[in-house]
């Protein structure tokens, strides 16, 4: 009736080829050591690192000019350091499947106004009311309520406040980061967090190091020397400590300088060498499928080049940042719009719905393809002026708007210069669109020349 007998030992074998499948929650305190190992930490490090490396950048979309208030915001976001702790959530994601992020507005710790929810007004966040952003690692966070019984409503499974080590905490004031969400019977076993990648990684790592060990063993051991002797006799004549002083003096010479001596009658010195090759595919194949499960390129996570004749990973590259685009997306924008609108209301009082934010391309052209691309694209405005499709103010307004120009953000407003002509006497001539100046002095007499 207790079920303390065979199905015991059932279950557990179930629970240890979960756990060892990567399919169980392992518990923070075991993720936490997995996080000391390279292996799994170069998986969560390369893909924060990457996804805030460009960072984002702020525009206004509506009329008027916002640069002050752009660069306001901007140093908004230096003061409290946003890029760093969105890079250490990720961290988090990755290593434990869950980070949380408080807004500071400068409440105790244990007053009961953390419990109520923090809205992002005017009345609510005063200017000079944010006083930090702090990331808290799952550990220390455990859901107080939630609603379980109604799946029609749209916070099912869905905490709206928490505890952190005895404080009551509302939802809106601190932000969830989860990025692999598991299915819903199973989020309160991970603590309403998500898939931790490095749980998800465990097969995957776990062959690559019984893979690189065995590599090792076999380099380590690849060479054995046989030596055939008449066992019988030696061991007739001197019993076991002579056929042990056998062996330790041939072991004693046994290097590249050495000599050995042997008796050409009964003795026969044998060297057995294993196949050692393909070692390096098979060793490169194991360290390839942790790619696989973080989905990038062997040499973001290795530092490892391809090789062979014209061997490039300039298409894996693109794909690796399309998939750090649509990440950016997913996992930063949802709660980056409320920080920034919370910093929006601490430095004026006001959200200005006019200004968002965008995230960096990471994928940057060099000095020699952005100077190709602007060839091409005076070519076909100047083919677009000699039809006449466009006249000359069209296109420099167009080059006042476009970011990459030269010329983005010069005032155009007035006329545009005129084409150079070719003038008569002194007054210089066009060669080539280069205007060449006559003689500066060719108009002057001697005296006031």
């Amino acid at each position: 009736m207790a079920i303390d007998a065979a199905p015991q030992m059932n279950l557990s074998a179930a629970m240890n080829n979960m756990i060892a499948e990567g399919v169980a929650f392992m518990g923070y305190p075991r993720l936490a050591e997995m996080a000391q190992r390279v292996e799994y930490r170069h998986i969560a490090t390369v893909l924060a690192e990457e996804a805030t490396r460009e960072w984002i950048g702020f525009r206004s979309g509506g009329d008027g000019d916002k640069k002050d208030r752009i660069a306001a915001l901007e140093k908004e976001f230096t003061r409290l350091n946003v890029r760093d702790k969105f890079q250490r959530l990720s961290e988090l994601d990755s290593y434990f499947g869950l980070g949380q992020l408080f807004i500071d507005t400068g409440i105790p710790s244990l007053d009961a106004d953390l419990a109520t929810p923090l809205l992002l007004t005017p009345e609510t966040l005063q200017v000079g009311g944010l006083k930090d952003l702090v990331v808290i690692e799952p550990v220390w966070v455990s859901p107080n309520e939630y609603n379980s019984t109604k799946p029609l409503q749209a916070d099912f499974y869905k905490p709206s406040r928490w505890w952190v080590m005895g404080s009551e905490v509302h939802s809106t004031r601190l932000l969830r980061f989860v990025s692999r969400e598991p299915g819903q019977m199973l989020l309160p076993s991970y603590n309403f967090g998500g898939l931790p990648l490095i749980q998800l990684a465990k097969p995957y790592v776990d062959n690559w190091v019984r893979t690189r060990q065995s590599v090792s063993d076999l380099i380590n051991g690849c060479s054995i020397v046989n030596l055939k002797t008449d066992m019988a006799a030696t061991f007739s004549n001197s019993g076991i400590t002579g056929l042990i002083g056998r062996i330790q003096s041939f072991i004693r010479f046994r290097d590249n300088r050495g000599v050995f001596l042997t008796d050409k009658e009964t003795e026969e010195l044998q060297i057995l060498s294993a196949n050692l090759a393909g070692l390096d595919k098979l060793q490169n194949q194991a360290l390839e499928q942790i790619c696989v499960v973080a989905q990038m390129p062997l040499v973001k996570f290795s530092g490892i080049s391809p090789s062979g004749l014209n061997a490039s990973s300039e298409g894996e590259i693109r794909v690796w940042y399309d998939r750090v685009t649509a990440y950016q997306e997913a996992f930063f924008r949802p709660n980056l719009t409320p920080v920034m609108h919370a910093c929006m209301l601490n430095l004026w009082g006001e959200i200005d719905h006019d200004i968002e934010f965008f995230f960096v391309p990471l994928w940057q052209m060099d000095a020699a393809a952005k100077a190709a691309v602007a060839k091409t694209n005076a070519d076909t405005r100047a083919v677009y002026v000699e039809i006449g499709a466009a006249d000359q103010d069209e296109v420099r307004k167009a080059l006042a708007n476009d970011e990459d120009s030269p010329f983005s953000g010069v005032d155009m407003s007035g006329p545009g210069y005129p084409p150079l002509e070719e003038e008569e006497g002194g007054g210089g001539s066009v060669t080539g669109g280069v205007q060449t100046l006559g003689d500066p002095a060719a108009h002057l007499d001697d005296e006031e020349a």
